[in-house]
């Protein structure tokens, strides 16, 4: 019984999230809301603004196909932000679509499931059959990395920080910013323009 709860709240779990994409657009409305972006992504804008009955608009959704290069490319940064609050809120924004009662119910039904099964908790289970074995070989792997990892996003944030200064602007990068100025990084460094190589890679 548990596992079957598990399976049809793990499906309500997804359905959730894909209800929430689908129902936030942001409309861009002229030039300046499409500054930046590449062609395949001001085409694949009108097309989903067409589907939403707004033709002769440009629309932006929170499939990872639209959200992703958006953020990547978009030289607007109010709506950089107001897209990724959107995207990350996916499943928390309350109402019937709402995961946050299904997570906690996902983790009790996992913990019950364990204790079942003759172990302390979930992530013993979870791991028993795994090349880690024990919760305690998976801290210490993440905790070796995390170190390490962790210089190398704060070198990156500080690429990123010098590329805002270099732009003349005046404020910290925040999540909303990473991707778009990841990008000028990358062509300063490396002049590699993804948006004219994406359509080799189909």
């Amino acid at each position: 019984s548990i596992t079957e709860r598990l399976a049809e709240i793990g499906t309500l779990f997804g359905q959730n999230v894909l209800a929430d994409e689908a129902s936030f657009m942001l409309e861009l409305d002229g030039p300046d809301d499409l500054a930046g972006l590449p062609e395949s992504l001001v085409a694949a804008a009108a097309e989903a603004a067409a589907e939403r009955g707004l033709p002769g608009k440009h629309v932006i959704t929170l499939s990872r196909s639209s959200i992703e290069p958006f953020l990547q490319f978009s030289t607007r940064r109010d709506l950089r932000e107001k897209a990724f609050k959107a995207w990350i809120a996916r499943g928390a924004n309350g109402g019937k679509t709402d995961n946050r009662k299904i997570i906690a119910e996902i983790l009790d039904l996992r913990v019950q499931s364990a204790h079942l099964l003759g172990y302390k908790n979930a992530a013993e289970s979870a791991l028993q059959f795994s090349m880690a074995k024990t919760p305690a070989n998976v801290r210490k792997l993440l905790m070796e990395v995390w170190e390490p990892a962790r210089r190398r996003a704060e070198e990156e944030r500080a690429q990123l920080q010098d590329a805002v200064r270099t732009e003349g602007g005046n404020f910290q990068v925040e999540a909303w910013d990473w991707r778009y100025y990841a990008e000028k990084v990358r062509k300063a460094k490396y002049d590699i323009d993804e948006a004219e190589i994406k359509p080799y890679l189909q």
